[in-house]
């Protein structure tokens, strides 16, 4: 078990500390919300994660075939969220939404376990991360017996939640400092940087090139 535990530790940075859809929507949650937000993400995070992580040590092998096979969907899905998440953004720096209009935003733009959820479940590149690097883990645990995911998984999901807060405060803190016009020209780079994930994960799954690091 603290070969398992400190093998999750060393593999989990890998994944939660990639930036990311979920981290800029975490940034631009967090200008309003703080850590706060970023614990409600990391909430909505865990609530796709931990089934998901569940299901791949029940069905092991037949999980990650039946996942592969559903690849196409799930990349295109998670484009098209990421794109309406950046019209969002767009839509509010245009518009000339303020700091304090927050109330008044789209309900689903500013519920941050909505967004935590969603931006798991249809990123394509979390759901793979699962079935390649975090496939290692899922084997251990497999092994071992399931009823070590309620030990193994804390160990991993700490890291979200210290990360994520971590950025939403970070971003709220950063914020105080720009003006009405400067708050809406993070937005709008909030929103291109949405867009420019959107276009990398496409060229990257059909061209195989990326055009961010």
């Amino acid at each position: 078990m603290i070969s398992l535990a400190l093998q999750t530790l060393m593999i989990t940075p890998s994944g939660a500390l990639s930036p990311g859809p979920l981290t800029v929507a975490t940034m631009t949650l967090g200008t309003r919300g703080g850590w706060r937000s970023g614990i409600l993400v990391a909430l909505g995070h865990m609530l796709f994660e931990l089934p998901y992580v569940v299901m791949l040590t029940v069905a092991f092998n037949s999980m990650k075939m039946f996942l592969e096979s559903f690849n196409i969907f799930i990349l295109y899905a998670g484009v098209a969220i990421i794109l309406y998440f950046a019209y969002m953004l767009l839509h509010d720096a245009l518009k000339g939404i303020q700091m304090n209009d927050y109330k008044n935003t789209s309900k689903i733009s500013r519920n941050p376990i909505v967004i935590g959820f969603t931006f798991t479940a249809f990123n394509v590149f979390f759901l793979m991360w699962w079935l390649s690097i975090g496939m290692s883990l899922i084997s251990r645990i497999f092994e071992v017996g399931i009823a070590t995911i309620a030990i193994i998984y804390p160990v991993h999901v700490w890291m979200d939640f210290a990360w994520l807060s971590l950025v939403a405060e970070a971003s709220k803190h950063g914020t105080r400092l720009l003006s009405e016009t400067g708050y809406r020209i993070l937005m709008a780079l909030f929103g291109v940087l949405m867009m420019l994930f959107a276009a990398n994960i496409l060229l990257k799954n059909f061209l195989g090139f990326s055009i961010l690091p």
